[in-house]
């Protein structure tokens, strides 16, 4: 596959919230992701295949003085287990240094193995809990990761 990760915009509004809906449920509502697209201190990458221009994944994250904090991150179900979730999140973390960040921060469910499994491999490490965080009750971990002059 020929990809590459574009800035995502208001025009992409469509294709993230189809995103959301097939791998998270419909997280966030249309009136989230406009706001997360527009609002100039959000981030949001998202990874396309050149051919097709289809949407394979996407990262949102907003930037707070000099820490990144993770809002949003998935692959398209039919392209996960390729690489392409730590291609998206390597060129964050990149991003970030340029804007001289010091750390990304992100929560992640106590629960969700996997998705710990993959942070963990992106140098992330567990610095507190958040309990009730999510709509079901469930709890969220506190994950942290340092950037500035740091891979």
């Amino acid at each position: 596959m020929n990809l590459r990760i574009i800035q995502l915009g208001i025009t992409h509004l469509n294709e993230c919230v189809d995103l959301d809906q097939k791998t998270l449920n419909g997280l966030w509502s249309r009136f989230q992701w406009e706001r997360e697209l527009i609002e100039p201190n959000r981030i949001c990458l998202g990874i396309i295949e050149l051919e097709t221009k289809k949407l394979l994944g996407l990262c949102s994250a907003w930037l707070v003085i000099d820490e990144l904090q993770i809002t949003f991150i998935a692959v398209h179900p039919t392209y996960q287990r390729r690489g392409l979730g730590k291609f998206l999140f390597s060129e964050l973390i990149k991003y970030s240094k340029s804007l001289q960040t010091n750390h990304i921060n992100l929560e992640v469910k106590k629960n969700n193995e996997q998705a710990k499994a993959f942070y963990k491999s992106l140098g992330f490490k567990t610095v507190g809990l958040r309990s009730n965080f999510y709509k079901d009750g469930s709890d969220a971990l506190i994950l942290n990761k340092e950037t500035l002059n740091k891979s």
